[in-house]
């Protein structure tokens, strides 16, 4: 039978040290009152036994763990992705770490059980990234006394929330194919089940009723294989389509694939604006106009809404959640026949 190793604790470390088990405590929650050599002396015995302090014990003395946990859906997607990427350096700045759990952002199962992993941690501040559906009250009835964040996500009456402005980026990105001359222009919506696919629908329509030209959506979802699918059985010629807003930039890469096998100009015969410049964009061929989000601002605001730092307010009056449109080589004025 192998004999199982027992793990050292603050009793041994204490024993080592020839000091109190109390002592060691304040060591590790950084208390005061403590001689320098003292600490210096538990130290060295906790690294002598490879002693690792519980970080949600250590919550429970401090009321303070230092740890933000972010339960993210999808994170294979850029948005999501770019908003992980922004928030932990944010969180680091703040002196803070983000621990990220990954959830199936279909399954309220999964949601339940990564929330419930996070609660062991002993968070100060939990962030949601979950654009498929309201996950409020089951945060607040896991997480009851953790502060909650959503992130372009449904949240309940009260609760803190941070979203891009989907909308106005949607808006900005058609009001550029209008300025241009073009008349008919579709756009490739993402997933219903998305929060932030609907107010793209409803920034593109917006702006085509505001100009006295008729909205034409086809429902799709983010994947450059819808995208290319679209693409091969799209007739431009029968709808007179002159211009596209794909609702994410794999969309619209998938489009200029099929569009060039097809010997359909990009952009001299239909004109394509993405959503949210992923590094390859400048790299295609024509290289991709798009929309920037602004993610560092957003993680910004994020992080410092949910420790205190930035108000509500603050989140609200910010004009830089605007995407930005980034104009390259895939849209130009319609051909002369159109």
């Amino acid at each position: 039978m192998i004999e199982k190793i027992k793990k050292p604790n603050i009793y041994d470390v204490a024993k080592l040290a020839g000091v109190s088990h109390q002592t060691v405590s304040r060591v590790i929650n950084d208390g005061p009152h403590t001689k320098p050599e003292t600490r210096a002396r538990v130290e060295l015995a906790m690294a002598n036994l490879g002693y690792v302090p519980n970080a949600a014990a250590r919550a429970l003395v401090t009321s303070k763990s230092k740890m933000i946990g972010m339960i993210v859906a999808d994170e294979i997607f850029f948005g999501p992705a770019g908003m992980i990427h922004a928030l932990k350096n944010e969180t680091r700045k703040a002196d803070y770490f983000a621990i990220s759990c990954s959830v199936d952002g279909t399954s309220r199962e999964s949601m339940v059980e990564g929330l419930k992993h996070l609660r062991r941690l002993g968070l100060d501040a939990i962030i949601v990234i979950t654009p498929q559906f309201d996950n409020s009250e089951m945060v607040k009835e896991i997480l009851p006394n953790v502060p909650a964040l959503f992130i372009d996500s449904a949240s309940g009456e009260g609760q803190l929330s941070i979203s891009l402005d989907n909308f106005a980026g949607s808006r900005l990105a058609t009001e550029h194919l209008i300025g241009l001359g073009h008349k008919n222009i579709i756009h490739i919506s993402g997933p219903a089940t998305w929060q932030d696919a609907e107010p793209r629908v409803r920034g593109y329509e917006s702006a085509m009723v505001s100009a006295g030209l008729k909205p034409n959506v086809i429902s799709a979802d983010w994947l450059i294989e819808t995208g290319y699918k679209i693409g091969l059985e799209l007739d431009l010629d029968a709808t007179h389509t002159t211009a596209i807003v794909a609702a994410n930039d794999h969309l619209a890469l998938g489009l200029i694939r099929a569009f060039n096998e097809r010997s359909i100009a990009v952009p001299n015969r239909v004109s394509i604006v993405g959503f949210d410049d992923i590094p390859e964009a400048p790299f295609l061929d024509p290289a991709l106009t798009t929309l920037r989000p602004n993610f560092e601002q957003l993680g910004k605001l994020a992080v410092g809404l949910i420790l205190g730092s930035v108000s509500p307010s603050e989140v609200i009056d910010n004009q830089s959640l605007d995407p930005e449109l980034v104009i390259r080589n895939s849209t130009a004025a319609p051909p002369a026949s159109f």
